[in-house]
């Protein structure tokens, strides 16, 4: 009964996203990816990126895509059917781990705010979101049957092959895998053992070394497919920060993650600056993201004896956050929803946790009405939950409700706006696009992509004279970026300034941009013709 229940609640939170098309990411990695639209061509998916530019290593979660299309033809439904099975199968699994270490009931209460949770909407109504689904899937696999294997004592070679091949599989569908066998240490350390240590290992070495062995044999399939580059760039505010500049930036991330772990009533698709800061001065932000931090350690290690439960979902969270976190690697972005499905599974382990001491309190003196009283709470909260998740869905209806929602959700996060009015620059709304831009231009200036944007709006509306201001100020500040600077010798032609467009190429030139040579040479040749110069790629605004 209790399985059906959790599986049916996760459903119920995330079937109007039945009705979702392909919306942002899933554009470029499925609707535009010809590598997932046939079954004949496994091997090239196996060696290629996940990215189109060249980016990430998932040949699990691409190899379903292409199931995926094969048998619904491309159609949105049969991708978002998909993830929702993956949704309450994820569900089932952590049920069954929490029925480990919890009483039923407070096992029950878990699952069933795990499962409606709201902060899983971008994992779920976003098809690439599948990658969180299936990466969940296989760690929570894995930590379960670690923990039944372990209670039996055996781990055989069988077992131990089993385990290696979940953590494998996890991190070729998303790179949080790799965090698989900190979470089977954890378990060990915290669950299995309760923090009492024993002299015998009953042979976790081997299972250990099959699992140092995964790892590194995903880390040389990726390096063999995309080389031995990074998995990605540091977000844009993150690059001018030196490594420990980073580490007491994204202090200030800690109280987002926190508010959205246990009370996400507010959610959107973009986060950054100015709303979240992590740049510059350390703040009130920061030093909340400090305590929070020491707290969070300090109940940890009060707990680990007492109370197992609420100790192994701190450690699983804190371990899930570390690939997110842009402490051990960067990522290309600070903060993002859909990054915090996997640490969700240790936040509602916690709760659980809590639940099952509170409830046992309250059973031991006899409390029956407090019980009642606890049990109708967290009903409500999931009743709640379900209908928040329900409706955060069509926000990722299409496109067309997707884009503008990214401005009402946080009208302080310039990239909201920048990345709204590209689409409606290609809509053809260009009020909006021009409205957005300078929104997001107002709230922050670290961005080119800022100026390049509003630019390109005023310019194919043949407003120049007031482009030309803009661009300026974009290349004044970024002067290693082409796209700005030759939006701006195209303005310059169309005003008439010719001299202005052979001093900005020039300047180019010199700092050691060769494509802007032959502007030069040519408006030098006839500085009163008009022409458009070669004008680089767009660079994209997608993260």
């Amino acid at each position: 009964m209790s399985r059906l229940a959790v599986a049916g609640l996760a459903m119920l939170a995330a079937a109007s996203g039945l009705g979702n098309g392909f919306v942002y990411d899933d554009v470029p990695i499925i609707l535009q990816n010809p590598l997932v639209h046939h079954l004949v061509l496994p091997g090239r998916i196996w060696d290629s990126a996940y990215w189109p530019a060249g980016l990430l290593y998932r040949p699990i979660t691409s190899q379903l895509f292409a199931f995926q299309w094969v048998v619904g033809g491309g159609r949105p439904v049969v991708f978002h059917a998909a993830s929702l099975l993956l949704m309450a199968l994820v569900a089932l699994l952590f049920w069954r781990m929490a029925s480990r270490l919890l009483p039923p009931v407070p096992a029950l209460s878990a699952a069933a705010l795990f499962a409606v949770h709201p902060v899983h909407v971008e994992a779920v109504g976003n098809v690439v979101g599948q990658a969180e689904l299936l990466a969940a899937l296989f760690s929570l696999l894995a930590v379960d049957r670690y923990i039944a294997w372990r209670t039996d004592g055996a781990l055989g070679p069988a077992r131990r092959t089993g385990l290696a091949a979940l953590t494998l599989l996890a991190i070729l569908s998303k790179e949080t895998g790799y965090m698989v066998p900190l979470l089977l240490v954890g378990a060990e350390l915290i669950v299995v053992r309760g923090g009492k240590p024993r002299s015998k290992p009953l042979g976790l070495a081997p299972v250990f070394l099959l699992q140092i062995a995964a790892v590194l044999s995903a880390v040389l399939l990726r390096i063999a497919v995309l080389g031995p580059t990074p998995a990605a760039g540091p977000a844009l505010v993150l690059q001018p920060l030196t490594p420990a500049e980073r580490i007491v930036g994204m202090l200030a991330v800690v109280p987002q993650w926190i508010r959205l772990l246990f009370w996400p009533a507010h959610l959107q698709a973009e986060y950054g600056p100015p709303a979240l800061t992590v740049g510059g001065v350390p703040g009130s932000a920061h030093l909340l993201g400090g305590l929070i931090l020491l707290s969070g350690l300090a109940l940890l290690l009060w707990t680990w004896r007492r109370a197992p439960a609420i100790a192994f979902g701190l450690a699983w969270t804190t371990i899930a956050l570390l690939p997110v976190s842009n402490i051990l690697t960067v990522t290309g972005v600070v903060l993002a929803e859909r990054t915090l499905f996997l640490p969700s599974v240790g936040a509602m382990l916690a709760v659980g946790g809590v639940l099952g001491l509170l409830m046992g309190r309250l059973e031991a003196t006899g409390r029956l009405g407090a019980r009642v009283a606890v049990v109708a709470t967290v009903a409500a909260l999931v009743i709640a939950g379900a209908i928040r998740s329900a409706r955060r869905q069509s926000v990722w209806r299409s496109e067309a409700d997707f884009f503008p929602r990214l401005e009402i959700d946080g009208p302080r996060t310039y990239r909201g706006h920048l990345i709204a009015s590209v689409f409606y620059s290609r809509a053809g709304r260009y009020a909006d696009a021009e409205r957005a831009a300078r929104r997001g231009l107002a709230l922050y200036q670290g961005d080119p992509q800022l100026y390049e944007q509003l630019g390109q709006v005023l310019r194919v509306q043949k407003r120049c004279g007031e482009a030309i201001p803009v661009l300026a100020d974009g290349v004044r500040r970024f002067p290693d970026r082409t796209v700005a600077r030759a939006r701006l010798v195209e303005c310059a032609l169309a005003v008439g300034d010719s001299a202005r467009a052979i001093t900005v190429a020039e300047e180019a030139v010199r700092l050691g941009q060769p494509e802007f040579g032959r502007t030069v040479r040519r408006l030098r040749g006839d500085s009163t013709r008009d022409g458009i110069p070669e004008t680089p790629p767009p660079q994209s605004v997608r993260p």
